[in-house]
Parts: C-alpha cells; structure tokens; sequence
C-alpha cells in the first residue's frame, strides 16, 4: 500500500491506497505526532508520501526516526499536482499516493545534520548583508536630499561616520533621529554577522570540501560553506552538465522540428548558490589566467552580463570536477597549464593559506583585520 500525506501547519490529510489503485481510507487530522502516528501504526512497512513544504519536512522528519518509510517529493515537479484544477487537500492526498504507485515522481534530496546546519546559518548571514544594504542605502538617500555627500572611501568606516557626525546640523529634528536609528541598526546587524561568521568558521574548519574550495581566489570560509550547503553531496550528480542544470545557469530551450531557439538561463535550483557562483565569477576573471582568458574571449561576442554569466556556469563545472575528484584549484590549474609560471601558482597558494589560516582565527576569536567574510588579497595576483 502508499499513504499520501498532505500536510499543513494545523492539519494533515491522509489517503491510504492499495498497490491497484482502491482507496483504503480517506481522513482529515490534526497535525501532531500523536494523531498521526496513530493514523500511520498499521502501516508501517509501507511507503509514505509527503511533499515538501516547511510543515511536510518537519512531519517526515520525526516519522523517519520512528521508523516509517518516508519519500519526500516536490509537488512542483509533477504536472499531475501541480498543474490539477481540482485543488484540495483531499485531492492533493490522493495524487500523491496515485502518482508514486505509479512510478511518476522522483525524491527530492534531504540533506545531512550537518549541511543543514551550514545552510541555515549561511542562508541567515546573507539576509543580514541585504538588511545592511537596505539601511546603508536608507542612509544615502537621507543625506542625499539634504545635498550632504560623504567623501570618504568607506562611508561607514571611521572616516565616513565622522563626516555623518558633523552633518547632523544641516538635519532638521526628526531626520536627525531616524539617522542615529539607522546607524544603530547598522551597529548592530554588523555584531550579529561577526558571530554568524565565527560559527560558520567553526563548522567550516572540519570541512574537507569547504577547505578545498577556498582553494578558488575569490572564494573566502563564507562563499564556500555556502556553495557546500547548497550543493549537499556531489555524488549525487551523474555528471557535470546536470549540476551545471542544478544550478540554473544553462540556458532554456525551446525546439520545434529544426527550430531551435535558445533563452534566458532557467534559474532552477537554489538561487543562493547561483548568486555566490555569480560573484565569484567577478573576482576570478580579475585574478586568475584561466578565467580571465576565457572571459576575454566570450566578452567580445556576448557582452559583459552574458560573459560573467557564462563564467559562473564554467565555474561550477570546475567545482563539481574538484569536488569529484578531490583535486585543489591550483593543482587542476598547474595540469591544465602548458608552462606553468611557478611565480603565479606560489601566490595561489599563498592566498589560499591566507584564507584558511584567517578562517581559523575567527573560529578561535582571534581578532581579523577588514571584514572576514570579505577578505581580499592584495598580493599581486592581478599582476600576474
């Protein structure tokens, strides 16, 4: 037999049904364990499904430690649900079960204790850098319309908030006030991301595939731990070209007969592991031979956007062969090489020891100088 679940915050619908297709019962519940496993006693050695909403993943979470047979699925995936007029929470249940006996749906992918961990602490240390900017930009706007301009280079360095300081004058009462709110605001979101930081330095310290990364210029402990989260395991990709889907940036397609028309990239997959791809797509053509030449050569035909783009893509095609293979940056880009400058290489490699050696600082709360989920080296790669 399959047991459907569809589940929400308050409430959890079940649909049992027999291997053929017959309905053996349909019941609407309360959402908890007790009232669930109690619906779900006499068929424990049978196949549940569940979708994967924020209330799904928690209810098959807690069933799987007691040892039920759980099959987590994203509804998006399969037209049967997705695309169904008939929209309820009793049709939804009996879809999922339809479906799976049927073979129709592939299990989503449930990450580790660990990545978890990782992802939720990332995920949250992002959203702290856009509310810093939301403040930041609140900021400059303010100034803006009282023609105040900061000179200095960091405007919310000590330099810049002295500036701020000495244009409290030219506000008037209620401006001044929302400005000190804002630079409070400022004050402490940056407290916060220091100690998110210093607890994703912890984790990233016993992390084999996030040190490994952090072998990239322009990947820092930050951008790698959450590149690993997003990613989970490798393995679970047959080969490049289908993380490189998983990721959204191969473009979509549309074909008719010979007619072939390629679009946009399709976005699929976590968007937060496309933005950190993206960004270290900026620094590599900056820094390094390989990914500058190649930059070179697509700019000219594409244009800058669509190039920083195609080096995203290219990118996560080399991290899925050093993950895979469990090979450093340096090495696979020494092989690739035809003469090696060793002069070059050795500030690779003295940059991703620089990396490491400060991500163990932070994890030790040792003092790092300049914003630690931002460091850049200024070594003299980009000379060379």
């Amino acid at each position: 037999m399959v047991i459907g679940l569809d589940v929400h915050k308050r409430s959890v619908y079940g649909t049992v049904m027999e291997d053929n297709g017959t309905i053996i019962i349909q019941r609407n519940m309360e959402n908890n364990m007790e009232t669930v496993n109690g619906f779900l006693s006499d068929y424990k050695d049978h196949d549940i499904v569940i979708e994967s909403s924020t209330s799904g993943k928690y209810l098959s979470k807690e069933l799987s430690i007691l040892g039920y047979k759980i099959h987590l699925i994203n509804p998006a995936k399969v037209p049967e649900i997705s695309k169904n007029y008939k929209k309820t929470d009793k049709e939804d249940s009996f879809q999922l079960a339809d479906v799976f006996r049927k073979g129709g749906m592939k299990e989503i992918y449930v990450p580790s204790e660990e990545i978890e961990n990782i992802r939720s602490l990332v995920r949250y240390r992002h959203s702290l850098g856009e509310e810093l900017t939301l403040k930041k930009n609140k900021i400059h706007a303010l100034l803006t319309s009282y023609g105040i301009i900061i000179k200095a280079t960091d405007p919310f360095g000590k330099k810049g908030l002295r500036e701020i300081e000495n244009s409290y004058s030219n506000l008037n009462y209620s401006d001044r006030i929302v400005l000190r709110s804002l630079l409070n605001d400022i004050s402490f979101i940056k407290e916060r991301e220091i100690e998110i930081e210093t607890e994703i330095s912890s984790i990233a310290n016993s992390s084999d595939d996030i040190k490994l990364l952090m072998t990239i210029p322009g990947i820092n402990f930050y951008t790698a731990a959450g590149i690993v989260s997003e990613i989970g395991t490798i393995n679970r990709f047959e080969n490049k070209l289908k993380f490189a889907s998983y990721t959204g940036l191969i473009p979509s397609e549309h074909s008719s007969g010979e007619t072939i028309v390629k679009g946009h990239i399709t976005k699929h997959g976590p968007s937060l592991l496309r933005f950190f791809l993206v960004e270290t797509a900026h620094s590599l053509i900056k820094f390094t031979k390989k990914f500058k030449s190649k930059y070179l050569s697509i700019v000219r035909r594409l244009g800058r956007n669509r190039s920083i783009i195609a080096i995203a893509r290219i990118l996560a095609e080399t991290i899925y062969s050093m993950l895979k293979s469990n090979v450093r940056y340096i090495e696979k880009e020494r092989t690739e090489t035809v003469n090696p400058d060793e002069l070059y290489f050795k500030r690779l490699e003295e940059l991703s020891l620089k990396k490491i050696n400060n991500m163990n600082k932070l994890a030790g709360n040792v003092k790092v100088h300049g914003d630690s989920a931002n460091l850049i080296y200024r070594g003299g790669i980009k000379d060379c």
